[in-house]
């Protein structure tokens, strides 16, 4: 279907407007989403880059707008919501998502941090990577849980997820599948294989080889082997990179099972899957970063500062490892995302990048030498903003003490 971004926002605002919504709605191209409400009023958001990458993947546009945007619906006369919790689900999702829609609404409403805070999701952040939310099942749909609905239930965050994990405990009951030796399927294929990450009592009887190791690519699909199984990390890390050219995937990442808790985590440097775990989760998060930098880019621009807000580059060495880097540059504001390696930058006069004078070292030796010019903005994932440099003694320093093999 040939529909450009802006035609597809008009589409939307006319279902939304057909489906009976009694507030106004219109649609920000800037932001690619739907604002429904009122200005100067209470609004809501709902974003529709994902819907349309459906779009573009063969999917209709009716078919695709009635799942997404059924709860966003308010009829006239409608009643309080009055959903059941039995009904409930849990689902996992990386923890940059909650981060940015702070940052948009932020962009929206200022510092009205009463606005801001009715248009976030409730959740909980699961590990470094994964927040857990709260969803609610529909005969051909999910939507997520606002905080309305746990308002009208009178019940903390907590509680409701307790019973939300309960709920997909009690439809996970299936054997795990198994194409090949020491490599696990969920077979549910329900909108929360993904989820049954928070069942770790799931993965006990698998025979893997060593601790059990898991990738989400989508939320329909997870997959498992052993951290001590190299042909089946290979192998799931294979298919989810296959997984994530799908329009909806969710990260590369791979999760390894440490007690009850998955953590990120990659295999030694000397494993055959190294390379490509490695380079999944660095796509992701490069995919991350790149989404923050855009917001916080308009976030700046709107409030009239002038801050750089850094990008984040790969390398590969010249023995095949893989590292991260970004720019320090001298008397420049700016925003760095966390890198393996920074290197610093003093420009001449004349400002040639040519001439430029550069000293590179490791993020664990910047943070030791000049933690005190590196402020953590508090965003999701980690950045750091510097308004000064090094001295010229701290950058010889930080050059020899954290050199990075090239």
């Amino acid at each position: 279907m040939n529909v450009s971004r802006d035609e597809f926002g008009q589409i939307a605002v006319k279902f939304m407007q057909a489906q009976g919504e009694s507030r106004p709605v219109q649609y920000d191209p800037q932001f690619f989403r739907l604002v429904i409400g009122a200005p100067g009023g209470q609004t809501s958001f709902a974003f529709l880059g994902h819907a349309y990458d459906e779009l573009l993947a063969g999917e209709r546009a009716e078919k695709i707008l009635s799942r997404r945007l059924w709860s966003s619906i308010r009829r006239e006369g409608d009643a309080p919501v009055s959903l059941s919790l039995s009904r409930v689900m849990p689902r996992l999702r990386d923890l940059a998502f909650f981060s940015l829609v702070r940052r948009q609404a932020e962009l929206e409403y200022g510092g009205d941090e009463q606005a801001i805070e009715s248009v976030l999701l409730p959740h909980a952040q699961y590990n470094d990577a994964l927040a857990v939310h709260l969803t609610y099942e529909l005969p051909t749909s999910v939507s997520e849980l606002e905080g309305e609905h746990l308002a009208g239930w009178k019940q903390s965050f907590d509680s409701v997820l307790e019973r939300a994990i309960e709920n997909l405990a009690a439809v996970s009951d299936q054997p795990f599948e198994s194409p090949t030796p020491g490599v696990y399927v969920a077979p549910y294929h329900d909108g929360f294989d993904s989820s049954r990450m928070l069942l770790p009592e799931l993965f006990r009887t698998l025979e893997l080889k060593g601790a059990p190791v898991a990738m989400v690519p989508t939320h329909n699909i997870l997959l498992v082997t052993g951290d001590q199984d190299p042909d089946g990390l290979l192998q799931i890390g294979t298919w989810t990179e296959e997984a994530l050219a799908e329009p909806r995937n969710n990260t590369g990442y791979a999760y390894r099972l440490e007690g009850k808790q998955w953590h990120p985590w990659v295999p030694e440097r000397s494993s055959p899957a190294w390379a490509k775990l490695k380079m999944l989760q660095l796509q992701t998060t490069a995919s991350i970063y790149a989404r923050q930098q855009e917001v916080l880019e308009q976030l700046l621009e709107a409030n009239g500062h002038e801050i750089f807000v850094g990008g984040l580059r790969a390398f590969r060495t010249s023995t095949g490892d893989i590292f991260t880097s970004c720019a320090w540059t001298e008397g420049v504001d700016a925003l760095l995302p966390v890198t393996d390696r920074i290197d610093f930058v003093r420009m001449p006069p004349e400002k040639s990048s040519a001439q430029a004078q550069v000293w590179s070292t490791s993020w664990e030796a910047a943070q030791r030498i000049v933690g005190d010019l590196m402020e953590d903005t508090g965003d999701v994932p980690k950045r750091i903003r510097v308004t000064r440099f090094p001295t010229d003694a701290q950058l010889t320093q930080l050059a020899a003490e954290g050199a990075i093999p090239k």
